[in-house]
């Protein structure tokens, strides 16, 4: 009986030895790719409504110009400097505010494909201001004033310092040739920008009158020719 409780035992250790080093097997790990994957197109077309000079963010009460896209001019004011006494001095005139008490102002938008390439907005007097019988304001001249640019909250904040307004105290040429209004420089543009003169009831765009034009008592007017084109600005 001794004998066999020892083989017991024995055999015991012998079986616990053998299933201590197990045999493991390592599987690979399993891969496999996908794709994903996005498209856009550049089919932003349609005319940009005008938005509220003082709140860019809320719409504009004024119909727009109806340009298509993607590089538009949306709205531009007429200036209308009201009616008054034949000068017995040189004058200066304050032009009335847009229609719905609103500050004077233009608008572009550019919603073209790929990184902002800028802009030039340009304005031209066609002629001097006349009568619908050919007679000439002669010597007067038009200002737009200093102009604050402004954007839309939601606009890319990175071109905020690439558009900048050129307007001042410089009176438009009579003679047709261009002025620059707003500019954007290549990299900045992109959105729908505003060139805002002055504030409601307190317009900075001018009509300056000498004495000497000697108006007749009627009615003057000339055609102010706005062009956005594609070229950046260079500041």
């Amino acid at each position: 009986m001794k004998k066999a409780t020892l083989l017991s035992i024995l055999a015991s250790g012998s079986l616990l030895f053998s299933t201590a080093l197990p045999t493991i097997s390592v599987m690979a790990d399993s891969t496999a790719t996908s794709n994903a994957t996005a498209a856009f197109k550049e089919n932003n077309t349609n005319p940009v409504n005008p938005v509220d000079p003082e709140d860019p963010d809320t719409p504009g009460e004024n119909p727009g110009t109806g340009n298509n896209g993607p590089l538009s001019i949306d709205y531009a004011s007429s200036f209308d400097f009201g009616t008054h006494d034949v000068p017995t001095k040189d004058e200066t005139y304050t032009a009335a505010d847009d229609k719905n008490g609103n500050a004077n102002y233009v608008q572009v938008t550019d919603q073209r494909s790929g990184d902002p390439k800028g802009w030039t907005l340009s304005v031209a007097e066609e002629s001097q201001l006349s009568t619908t019988g050919g007679d000439e304001l002669t010597g007067a001249q038009l200002s737009l004033g200093t102009g604050t640019v402004k954007t839309t909250t939601g606009n890319d904040t990175n071109g905020n310092n690439t558009v900048s307004s050129k307007t001042g105290a410089t009176p438009l040429a009579t003679d047709g040739s261009s002025s620059t209004v707003m500019s954007a420089t290549a990299g900045g543009g992109f959105g729908t920008w505003l060139d805002v003169f002055g504030e409601a009831g307190a317009s900075s765009v001018k009509l300056n009158v000498p004495v000497s034009a000697h108006p007749e008592a009627d009615s003057y007017s000339s055609k102010l020719t706005w062009t956005l084109s594609e070229t950046p600005g260079n500041d």
